[in-house]
């Protein structure tokens, strides 16, 4: 970090806001190589630019970032990333909206702005990977690219993926299509058939290249009234419309096996050489996140792209998917310290019993009504924990529910008719799968509500002190009934190592009731239930906790292996942050929750 820092002054030093400064700080990564990853952000999206370029600095790769703002380009230069002033950042009165629908003004002139800076690097004779900021590099991509000979020892020609197959494209361009796994045999005739995507798009310094950057960029900037880019809303349709012959579909031709793409549009057939990036290395969101395809193909991506985020599919949203997928470093230290509490979600009862039903009748479990009943014993669940949490004033660290149908990102798709697959991602069925938190939660609404929250990578980071690891206890808490039960011999908190099973032998034998108790009938207590869970609130005492001490910072373990008790007992490890709160009680009445 300290060998990091003093060299991120020294390219800080020499960044002037030009392009050639930043071309001059990013060529040390290269290499040798004529290949930069250019990618542009803004000072709203200061984080995802953060974790753009933590990650390409982890994984060594040249990159230069296009500042569309002042307040962008002194945010990475004080950081020491390659960076310069754009256009639009030396423009008085511009500022981007980052509207999602990609039809304002401001973004306009935003994709009018990149296209233009892409065409000009590429004139200057570098291979240039454009990319958005809400991708994450996990390794550099310039060796495959470039097809070194360090990258043919593995992606040689009898590889799944040749990299001498992309080096003889002058564009390859990735893919929003939602099989990684067909991908491998159909080439570029399965990419063809889908969508481009023109988040990550390599442009040669070829001759072909360069001239098709710069018409690009001015179909994007001043299309020709009538023409068929005029009333396009973004680069990535104008790219689209480029390529693919008009009224058909997919208007671009190329063969399973191959990716080089075999028929253009009649602009292009015969003058420009197309390629299609390898999906299961160039992967989408839904690809990674939601199947987890580099797993089952036993692959490792160069790149991870927020696509198919839900939500508001915002950066609150692609935030949230690389944390929880273990891929966000924009966090500060702070972010992993204070006092934690993580819920071990269990398999609700209901569902216990249809996964059990549709296994003994031979049929799929993965479907809409074993999911609803999933949703409704985690939000049980996630309301308990909230109350707890709050009540020992804690951090709530969110589990990894298990879904067993997909979410849609477009309502019109019919998910019935695929298995409960995303429609084009069911040959390679992958139910059912850990939830991200926009399958079940709405992680914008979590933000404006301002609930403070940790993701369930968060206990296995690295960056968590081993002071905090280790200082853990398990808690779980006895049902209603089994408290009310042993409460006529005794009330309280049970000694620590106290395991739940025999926590009630353990209860002292006179009962402990708070002076809140002693002159509260039932029924006035059952006039006081509120919604709102209050930390400080002495009502009945009718839930005893037992706190053992964790011996190692494994991860959390599950509940009862029964499914009624692992539902009823809601099971949890407390991160504690010291070592003087190994013993506690909570006692609660009717959804009030006091320490």
């Amino acid at each position: 970090a300290s060998l990091y820092a003093s060299a991120g002054r020294r390219v800080s030093m020499g960044l002037d806001g030009t392009l050639e400064a930043a071309l001059d700080a990013a060529a040390p990564a290269m290499r040798g190589l004529r290949f930069v990853l250019l990618t542009f952000g803004n000072a709203a999206f200061s984080e995802l630019l953060r974790n753009f370029c933590a990650h390409a600095r982890r994984a060594g790769a040249a990159h230069v970032v296009g500042a569309v703002d002042v307040g962008a380009f002194e945010l990475l230069r004080e950081s020491g990333s390659p960076c310069y002033k754009t256009p639009l950042a030396l423009a008085t009165g511009y500022s981007l909206d980052g509207a999602n629908s990609h039809s304002s003004g401001s973004w306009k002139a935003f994709a009018a702005m990149r296209t233009g800076e892409v065409a000009r690097v590429v004139a200057t004779g570098l291979d240039v990977l454009h990319i958005d900021t809400d991708v994450v590099l996990l390794r550099d991509p310039a060796p495959f690219c470039m097809c070194t000979a360090a990258a043919r020892a593995e992606f040689g020609d009898a590889s799944r993926f040749p990299c001498s197959a992309l080096r003889a494209a002058d564009v390859a361009v990735s893919s929003d299509n939602m099989g990684p796994s067909r991908s491998v045999a159909g080439g570029a005739a399965y990419h063809g058939a889908g969508t481009f995507n023109s988040g990550i798009l390599l442009f040669r310094a070829t001759a072909a290249g360069r001239r098709f950057a710069a018409q690009w960029h001015r179909n994007v900037a001043s299309p020709e009234r009538g023409s068929r880019f005029w009333g396009k809303t973004s680069d990535q349709q104008v790219f689209n419309a480029m390529v693919r012959r008009e009224r058909q579909w997919p208007g671009v031709g190329g063969r399973r096996g191959e990716w080089i793409m075999r028929r253009l549009h009649e602009d292009w057939d015969g003058n420009l050489s197309l390629g299609a990036l390898p999906l299961p290395l160039f992967m989408n969101g839904h690809g990674y996140f939601v199947q987890a395809a580099h797993r089952s193909l036993q692959v490792s991506p160069f790149a991870v792209h927020a696509t198919y985020s839900l939500d508001n599919h915002d950066g609150v949203a692609k935030r949230q998917r690389f944390r929880e997928a273990g891929l966000w470093l924009a966090d500060g230290e702070e972010y992993f310290r204070g006092r934690f509490l993580a819920l071990n979600a269990s398999v609700p009862p209901a569902v216990a019993a249809a996964l059990g039903a549709a296994r003994s009748a031979g049929q799929s479990p993965n479907h809409i009504g074993v999911h609803a009943a999933a949703l409704r014993g985690y939000l049980a669940e996630l309301r308990d924990a909230l109350a707890l949490a709050r009540a020992l004033r804690r951090t709530l660290v969110l589990p990894r529910w298990t879904c067993y149908v997909d979410k849609l990102w477009a309502g019109s798709d019919n998910i019935i008719g695929t298995g409960f697959m995303y429609p084009g991602s069911q040959d390679a069925p992958f139910l059912p799968f850990a939830c991200p938190m926009d399958h079940v939660l709405s992680p914008a609404a979590w933000a404006k509500a301002e609930v403070d929250y940790r993701d369930g990578s968060f206990l296995s980071s690295p960056r968590l002190s081993p002071e905090l690891t280790a200082a853990a206890v398990d808690v779980q808490l006895l049902e209603r009934s089994a408290y009310d039960t042993a409460a006529a011999a005794g009330g309280g908190a049970a000694p620590a190592a106290t395991s739940c099973a025999n926590a009630t032998e353990r209860l002292p034998r006179r009962p402990v009731r708070p002076p809140s108790c002693a002159n509260r009938k039932c029924s006035e207590r059952k006039r006081m239930y509120s919604p709102t869970m209050h930390a400080h609130d002495t009502h009945a005492c009718s839930v005893l906790v037992s706190s053992r001490k964790r011996a190692s910072s494994a991860s959390p373990q599950r509940g009862s292996s029964s499914a009624e008790a692992a539902h009823t007992q809601t099971s949890a490890a407390t991160r504690l942050g010291d070592e003087s709160s190994n013993r506690f009680a909570v006692t609660t009445c009717h959804g009030r929750v006091t320490v």
